[in-house]
Parts: C-alpha cells; structure tokens; sequence
C-alpha cells in the first residue's frame, strides 16, 4: 500500500517551543516527529510515501536519508486546513492510500491493525482512540458492531462516549470528492455517513500521541525511550572516568559528561551537548544537540530543545524548554507530581481534561528565566 502524510501547517500549539519550525520536524531524542512517523510506516510494511507539506523544501532531506528504504514524493500543499492537504494527494486517497497526520506517533502495529479493518469490512475505516478529551482531536460515535455513525471535526465541548480520532485512515474515491466538494473533513464524513455510506472503525487501545502540545511532547519521550533497551554510547562522546551511567541511556555524537555527573535512563543526551560536573539527569528526559546543563543541576521527565542553557544549580522537572533558550542559574520548578512511577498517569489526565494535575512548565524559544525564579506547577513563560 502507499501511505499519504500529511505534514503542513503552523502547529500553533508547539509553535512558542519549536520557534516557528514545523512541528512535525521538532527533534525528540535526536530524531524529528516526522521520521518516528516513517519508521512506523516502514514497520508496517509500506514502502511508497506521498508526503504532502506548505514548505517541501524543508522535508527533501527525507527522500535522501530513507532512499534505500522508502520511495517518498514530496508534494506543496495547494488548499488550506486538512481539507486542503488531503486534495493535494486525491489521487493517491482515491485509490484507498492510508491517510497519516503527520504528528501522530503510534506503533505499526496500530498501522496494521487499521489495514486489517479495512480489509475485512471492505469498506471505508478510521482510527479511533479511546478516553481522551475530543476537543483536542475530533469526536467519533461508534455503534456496537464498531460503525462510525458521527464524526465532529472541532467539538466545543467535552462529548462523553465519543472515541477521538486518531489522525490515520482509509478513505475511498466517494469521501474524498465530497471532500472536494464540502471544503472540510467532518462535512463530507457526515454526508457520506448520510447517503447510507459505511465507515468502520479501528479501535486502538495501545500508545498513541498527538504531538501538538507542549504535555504531548513529555508523553512521546516516555513512549519512545522505553522502545530502547540498552545504552548505546557514541565513540566520539567523552565521558569522564567518575559519571556514572545506568542504563538504557543514549549518547550522542560529540556529547560531553564531566565528572561526577549521574544519568540515569531511560535517558538521551544529544550531540554536542554538555552535562556539568555533579549533574543528575533523572529518566526521560531528552536533551537535544548544543544544549549545556550545567554543573549541580537536576533535571527529571524533561524535554530540552536545542541549544538550550541550563544554570548551574536548577532543578527542572516534567517541563518543557523552547530552543535557544536560557534557564539562570538556581531556577527551580515546583512540583506537585509525587514520583516518576505515576508520571505518565498525571500526563495523561492532564491531557483528559479528568483532573488538572499542574505537571510542570513551559518555556518558549529563546526565552530567558531569570535566577532564583520559582517556576510553579503549570506556569507558561
């Protein structure tokens, strides 16, 4: 089969982290959003992408890098929203290409199990996910025998029983002319839903991340750091004699660990990055290329984007820091989650709109914290 991934748009809700890059190129433990995309794809056996983006320059380098794996064409977006997007590939969708939002992180075999759907039913199917808040994601009713009666593309409000989407599916010839023909999703879903047409769903219960917000990102590094079970350290990293490293933690090209520093993983320590003397680097976090953490600081269930400073003495947790920038010296986030055992369960009722647990803070690009700032649960800067 071939696949179309979608991966334009701004990504408003990233856009004060990523510092106006795409999102879907946003770098999580080395590697962009858009590439942990295609690998899933390549697990799944499919081998020909139609990539389709506002800004194909930035995406080329895929077609160089999976050359030997995949054979990717890159097309411009030429329509506005996911309706736009989605006639740039019609073609290709018409013919029952598998539609992926390209900032949905899931396991092949949630890519699998949606092909199975659709060829046991013989019909239409998208990807539904239970127990989130479908405001985020777009509401879909399902009847018992796992029919799509109803599909809300931007719900206002919290719809109890409704599955999210999932951001991948199975579309035919008739969905998406009317696609063409209704300038939006969820229109041409319920007129076709009205003209008696069937649309199954795949129901998938395991992982899966929508990274579209800052939390989104401290979810996807926990799911993509325990895929990695051993430590894997890269020739060129220098390690000093006293750090200690207790696996699976993974060391970039060029990275430096100084004296006495302790990494404990499910951990990755990009290129060129360097940790101070005395530093504790607790599991998943994710430190991106050309950043410092400098001496005496602590960092736990953290992303850290490129070229980020960290102050000698800081202590951040289950936060996000933007590119470029700079955390002063003795800057602390209070916490009011307990432990890392219950870290990814705080997450995800953070994201269900269940319980607003405060899980940390969000620093944007090229923002400056001052020293001594207390950083409370849930702050923005």
């Amino acid at each position: 089969m071939r696949a179309v991934i979608l991966a334009g748009g701004p990504g408003k809700g990233l856009a004060r982290v990523s510092g106006g890059l795409p999102k879907t190129l946003l770098s999580i433990a080395g590697k962009a959003v858009i590439e942990y995309v295609l690998d899933a794809v390549i697990e799944a056996g499919i081998r020909d992408i139609t990539l389709v983006t506002d800004k194909p320059s930035y995406f080329a380098y895929l077609k160089e890098k999976y050359s030997r794996v995949l054979s990717i064409t890159v097309k411009e977006q030429v329509g506005k929203e996911v309706a736009g997007a989605v006639l740039s590939a019609k073609e290709e969708l018409s013919k029952g290409a598998i539609l992926i939002y390209g900032d949905t992180l899931v396991p092949s075999t949630a890519i699998n199990s949606l092909v199975d759907a659709f060829y046991s039913y013989g019909c239409p199917v998208l990807m539904v996910v239970p127990e989130m808040d479908v405001r985020l994601y777009g509401a879909v009713k399902v009847n018992r025998r796992n029919f799509i009666t109803e599909f809300i593309e931007k719900p206002s409000k919290h719809l109890e029983g409704y599955y999210a989407f999932g951001g991948i599916s199975i579309l035919n010839k008739e969905i998406v002319d009317l696609i063409e023909e209704e300038e939006a999703l969820d229109k041409a879903i319920r007129n076709y839903l009205s003209k008696g047409g069937k649309l199954i769903a795949s129901i998938w219960s395991g992982w899966w991340v929508d990274v579209g917000y800052p939390w989104d990102i401290l979810e996807a590094i926990y799911y993509i750091l325990n895929m990695r079970k051993a430590s894997l350290i890269s020739s060129s990293a220098k390690i000093a004699s006293t750090a200690v490293i207790e696996g699976p933690v993974i060391i970039d090209e060029g990275a430096e660990v100084d004296h006495y520093a302790i990494i404990k993983g499910p951990a990755y320590i990009g290129k060129e990055v360097f940790v101070g003397a005395n530093t504790f680097i607790r599991p998943y976090t994710s430190i991106e290329r050309n950043s410092v953490i400098s001496s005496y600081a602590e960092v736990t269930w953290s992303y850290i984007g490129e070229s980020v400073t960290i102050g000698r003495g800081s202590f951040l947790g289950y936060s996000v820091v933007g590119r470029e920038a700079v955390i002063e010296p003795q800057v602390f986030t209070k916490l009011l989650v307990e432990s890392e055992g219950i870290g990814i369960k705080v997450i995800k009722e953070y994201k269900r709109r269940r319980e607003y647990h405060k899980i940390g803070s969000f620093i944007s690009a090229k923002a400056r914290v001052k020293s001594l700032t207390i950083l409370k649960p849930g702050t923005y800067i």
